[in-house]
């Protein structure tokens, strides 16, 4: 076999397959992500995954053997470290040129995919060394081999990580510290692999030491897929409290807002309502005006009145902006059974589930159907909270809990401040939607 035909067959049988395998573990983790538009994209990738394996062939062939020969045996596996490092650093621009991603998730899919590739790579060699040891990487059934292994531990990488992260919705979630160790992991397995093989085939290396650092390159794999995956999760977490205390804190400052704007209303609205008597006593004229101006005046000053001021104020604030949109507010509350709550967490709770409701009814058109019940009652030493509204559309279930863009409508945030106040008090809240009712039910106990 000539020179040319040797170099094109290790292209074909040993580099394309090797570097195949890790292009589609990235692209795994980059279909996380949409397609730039423009084919020539996926050409310049197809391209660059053949120009690597070329040049893969040409840096074994060629430059290790004379490094081998200038600096020793060790420089093989320096060399071939140093290859593969520049592979790495190089797929990150590749898949920011595919794929619509930013710089640092584009690291995340690249040490993600690497780590997934080393993990189908090191189980290939396992078997391959206690079945076939023998068997040449120049031979077509090593390569068949290695894309079969490769196959195997892809699809469950796939379903076990690369879903879960699509399902939860955690791309993007990455962070640059952790990223950097992930990198700095990658880089060590690298180097692992690459001097096992090395020592393996200088015939340094006995074969249960072999056999114990390849079952260590496995569990490095798999510790780094699930770190991949815990990483994001838990930056998700994270933000998702920083987001939930800020909205409490805003709620807070809403409620003091409301609660100050309120007391000013009824008070002037009071004193309105006093001079407009006074004024119709002393005309005796305009007897229909005057009673649409007390009834109007009457919306503002007669709020929900219940033992409880913060649920007064938020009643009354919802109530107020029930009444411009045409819904019908009614509610029967016993406030004292919430007297164990803080102002700032009532008005959390109620205010989350009222503007669901209130978005929901608000999207129904006929009238009779425009309606929100509010029932606070004490039941034992239980307080039960209930908010009952018509709603329309679809619903669905998102992440354990019923979610809708319409109707029900389940907002993120607002939801999980509403599960985080009933878990501060050792209590529970459902979420319940059947024949077009909207249901929300909190459970509290009440402190003996």
């Amino acid at each position: 076999m000539g020179a040319l035909s040797e170099f094109a067959w290790r292209v074909l049988v040993v580099s394309l397959p090797n570097f195949l395998t890790i292009f589609v573990a990235i692209g795994l983790f980059c279909s996380l992500y949409p397609l730039r538009p423009g084919a020539w994209r996926l050409a310049c990738g197809a391209l660059a995954c053949l120009g690597i394996s070329c040049a893969s062939s040409l840096y074994h062939t060629v430059t290790i053997p004379r490094a081998v020969l200038l600096f020793g045996d060790f420089a093989s596996a320096a060399a071939t470290i140093a290859f593969f490092a520049v592979v790495l650093v190089a797929c990150v621009p590749m898949a920011r040129l595919v794929f619509d991603v930013s710089l640092w998730d584009a690291v995340f899919c690249c040490t993600a995919g690497y780590a997934m590739q080393n993990l189908a790579h090191s189980a290939w060699e396992l078997v391959r060394f206690l079945v076939a040891p023998d068997l040449p990487s120049t031979d077509p059934v090593s390569a068949a081999s290695q894309l079969l292994a490769s196959a195997l531990v892809f699809v469950p990488g796939y379903l076990l990580v690369v879903r879960r992260i699509r399902t939860d919705h955690l791309e993007g979630e990455g962070d640059r510290r952790t990223l950097l160790v992930l990198l700095g992991v990658i880089v060590v397995s690298i180097v692992l692999d690459t001097s096992v093989r090395e020592l393996r085939d200088m015939g340094a290396l006995p074969v249960e030491a072999f056999l114990v650092l390849m079952l260590a390159q496995l569990f490095i794999g798999a510790l780094t897929l699930y770190l991949d995956y815990e990483i994001l999760y838990s930056n998700r977490m994270r933000a998702d409290a920083a987001a939930t205390r800020q909205m409490m804190a805003d709620e807070r400052r809403q409620y003091e807002l409301s609660r100050d704007t309120i007391e000013a209303i009824n008070v002037r609205c009071h004193d309105i309502r006093h001079q407009v008597r006074a004024l119709s006593g002393a005309t005796g004229g305009g007897e229909e005006f005057m009673r649409g101006l007390d009834g109007l005046i009457s919306i503002y000053d007669s709020g929900v009145q219940t033992s409880n001021a913060a649920l007064n104020v938020i009643l009354t604030e919802k109530s107020l902006l029930c009444h411009g949109k045409r819904i019908e507010l009614t509610c029967s509350a016993d406030g004292s059974a919430l007297s164990f709550m803080s102002e700032q967490d009532i008005y959390s709770l109620f205010g989350n589930a009222l503007d669901n409701a209130i978005e929901a009814a608000d999207d129904i058109s006929d009238p009779e159907r425009r309606l929100i019940d509010v029932s606070v009652r004490r039941m034992g030493q239980m307080a039960v909270i209930q908010v009952r509204n018509f709603f329309e559309g679809e619903l669905r279930r998102e992440g354990g809990s019923l979610g809708s863009t319409k109707g029900g409508g389940l907002h993120g945030y607002g939801t999980k401040s509403m599960r985080l106040v009933a878990e501060r008090y050792g209590g529970s809240i459902t979420f319940d939607a059947r024949d077009g009712l909207f249901r929300v039910h909190v459970l509290l106990p009440i402190p003996g």
